[in-house]
């Protein structure tokens, strides 16, 4: 099948009364410089701009952010799934993405639920002079694989109130910084992300934080699932179930508008 440069804006992660965070899925007809690539994510403007493209006998997927191609974006692979089983209608009971974190998978849940295979994070602690006192007083500080850092704050309030100079946390070694709690309105766990080092001075629903968040979880309580919501201002839902290898990440998204990309 032959497809078009189409795109769709979705909101990943949505609750009742949460946002969640806007991805574009741009559908390719065929390949693209990489450079196209990062100009098309600078122009739409959104967190992070998925580029799905079949191959061969399976889905190539890519994130960009306005400003670089990462390595793995949770909320654009929801969004993705989105697109692919909702708007397209394909036929298939699991989906695989071929993608630089590896081969990733998604499927329909129940009550309009998708969920998401992501890898797991291995979590080990660390000295909390790591952040350069940017988030204030933590309990707890974790690398959690190559590129993020988890910081266990007091409660949901101290957490709401974070005031982070996205200049003083660019400085802390670590692409994505999680600061977390246990509690908040009818979850398990509340988070914040800041991803300077990626343009995102605060990421809006991130997916791939669940890739610490399920292991800092269970060695909390002994709980494989957890629920969580993030206090950014769209806000969004999460829910993760953790097993050796991976987190199955699971939410609800919903198309916002639908169109043709002409670059």
């Amino acid at each position: 099948m032959a497809f078009g440069h189409r795109l769709w804006w979705v909101d990943a992660f949505i609750g009742d009364a949460e946002r969640g965070n806007p991805a574009v899925v741009v559908l390719l007809e065929r390949p693209l410089p990489d450079e196209e690539l990062q100009q098309i994510a600078f122009e739409l403007g959104v967190t992070e701009t998925s580029f799905v493209r079949w191959v061969g006998e399976q889905w190539s997927l890519r994130w960009f952010t306005p400003t670089t191609e990462v390595d793995l974006s949770g909320h654009a692979t929801l969004a993705t799934l989105h697109v692919l089983l909702t708007e397209l209608g394909v036929p298939a009971a699991e989906l695989y993405f071929q993608t630089r974190a590896g081969l990733l998978s998604g499927r329909r849940l129940g009550d309009g639920m998708l969920g998401i295979d992501l890898p797991r994070s291995f979590i080990e602690p660390v000295d909390a002079a790591i952040l350069n006192d940017t988030l204030g007083p933590v309990s707890e500080v974790y690398r959690a694989g190559a590129q993020s850092v988890l910081a266990i704050v007091k409660d949901f309030d101290t957490l709401c109130g974070l005031s982070v100079d996205p200049m003083s946390l660019f400085l802390v070694p670590s692409a994505m910084v999680i600061a977390a709690c246990a509690g908040g309105p009818g979850v398990d766990v509340s988070i914040r992300v800041f991803a300077p080092r990626l343009g995102l001075a605060e990421d809006h629903v991130t997916g791939n934080a669940m890739c610490a968040i399920a292991p800092w979880w269970v060695e909390q309580v002994g709980s494989p699932t957890v629920s969580v919501h993030q206090a950014s201002a769209r806000g969004g839902v999460m829910y993760a179930r953790l097993f050796e290898h991976n987190v199955e990440v699971a939410g609800m998204a919903r198309t916002f508008f639908g169109g043709d990309l002409r670059a």
